[in-house]
């Protein structure tokens, strides 16, 4: 989890009233009390085993030899979605904008994030919230 931590990203497990385990993804907050990076764990919390490995693919399945804007791609949510350039070539970057300001990652680090999150939710003892995403 060494990538989602450079990003202030903190996995964790809470239980539900219905005594269910909910894996979640908090962030730190700024000296203004702005959390840093929200835009993320709101995109990808929301995501379980299935979404993860539908997300990888698409992003892995893009051509990154052209430039190109505004390929989106969609999460658990159809509300929730991040944006992939490549512009320039050869610097593809996933755009998270679910507050109003755009939070850049490289899709390289997205990619490793995302990976950290699925080890995570398979640690989860199921039942869980996001064992059927």
């Amino acid at each position: 989890m060494e990538t989602a931590k450079k990003y202030n990203l903190t996995f964790y497990v809470s239980e539900l009233p219905s005594f269910t385990r909910r894996p979640g993804i908090s962030v730190s907050r700024n000296i203004d009390g702005n959390s840093l990076n929200y835009e993320i764990a709101s995109f990808l919390g929301n995501n379980g085993l299935e979404f993860i490995e539908i997300i990888k693919d698409e992003i892995n399945s893009l051509d990154f030899t052209y430039e190109f804007k505004g390929y989106n791609i969609w999460g658990y949510y159809d509300a929730e979605y991040m944006e992939i350039r490549n512009y320039p070539p050869s610097k593809p970057v996933a755009i998270f904008n679910t507050g109003g300001t755009e939070v850049i990652v490289p899709v390289t680090d997205f990619l490793k994030i995302l990976e950290e999150w699925k080890v995570f939710v398979e640690s989860v003892p199921e039942p869980h919230w996001l064992d059927q995403r």
